[in-house]
């Protein structure tokens, strides 16, 4: 076998490896349950939510920012989905690197009434693993992160991932 084939090769070994490996750790090979980071402090809407207050029935923490377009595509979708819900989960909005004003305005505009919490120093974000606007983490009642959805959800995927929560 020459050198150059024999490179050859090994380049290709690597990259079989590298891809199978990203398969493995994303979402091709299942999305594994991690215990979900701690909420942000700040309140902006509704009552102060921590996790212990949201363990014992599924959850959804929506990561979203006014100044995201495909989060205010999402809005109205959030609005019907909580108002649809009933006591069966939680809520839970997380405004991400973001000014108050303009996250207030927002909430205001959206109608949203379920807790709106604050990430303004984007640590929480960066804690779930928050990788673009609009994210939803699904938690189980125990608290685990069970499944993320990327990018604007509709009411009817809400409710199939929350249904899958479990």
């Amino acid at each position: 076998m020459t050198r150059g084939r024999a490179i050859g090769l090994g380049v290709l070994a690597c990259v079989v490896v590298g891809v199978v490996l990203a398969e493995v750790l994303t979402a091709g090979g299942g999305e594994s349950k991690r215990q979900a980071p701690q909420l942000p402090n700040q309140v902006l809407n509704g009552p102060r939510v921590d996790l212990a207050s949201l363990r014992g029935k599924p959850a959804l923490v929506n990561f979203w920012a006014s100044w995201c377009e495909p989060c205010r595509q999402e809005a109205p979708e959030l609005k019907h989905f909580d108002a649809t819900l009933g006591n069966k989960a939680r809520l839970v909005g997380v405004d991400w690197n973001d000014t108050t004003d303009n996250a207030t305005k927002f909430i205001a505009d959206a109608g949203w009434q379920y807790p709106i919490l604050r990430d303004p120093s984007q640590a929480v974000g960066s804690a779930y693993g928050l990788n673009g606007l609009p994210t939803t983490f699904v938690l189980n009642a125990q608290g685990q992160i069970v499944e993320t959805l990327r990018g604007p959800q509709t009411a009817a995927k809400l409710r199939q991932a929350l249904a899958s929560a479990d």
